[in-house]
């Protein structure tokens, strides 16, 4: 699951061995996705949730930053909106039409 930092306007994570970085000036539109994934275990069953922020950047990149729950995906979303207010968030139909083709 992700370990994400937000300072000095940038959202640094680390995918696989590398130390990443995306410059939150850069990020034009963020979502929120959820999974609910059903578990079993010996005693029974449960669900569990996955929480995803989705950012694309300026340049078209896309980044997924994936979570063991819904709160801490929307922590990271409210996180970047307050350091980039432009920044278009939501998964709606007028976002998706604007920022589809990347």
């Amino acid at each position: 699951m992700a370990k994400i930092t937000v300072a000095d306007g940038k959202v640094r994570y680390r995918k696989y061995l590398t130390v990443c970085e995306l410059r939150i000036a850069d990020l034009v539109w963020a979502y929120l996705q959820q999974e609910d994934v059903p578990a079993k275990m010996c005693c029974g069953s449960y669900h569990a949730e996955i929480g995803r922020v989705i950012v694309l950047e300026r340049n078209g990149k896309k980044e997924i930053f994936q979570f063991e729950s819904m709160q801490e995906a929307r922590e990271l979303l409210a996180k970047l909106q307050k350091e980039n207010p432009d920044m278009a968030v939501g998964y709606t139909e007028e976002n998706r039409k604007r920022f589809g083709q990347f």
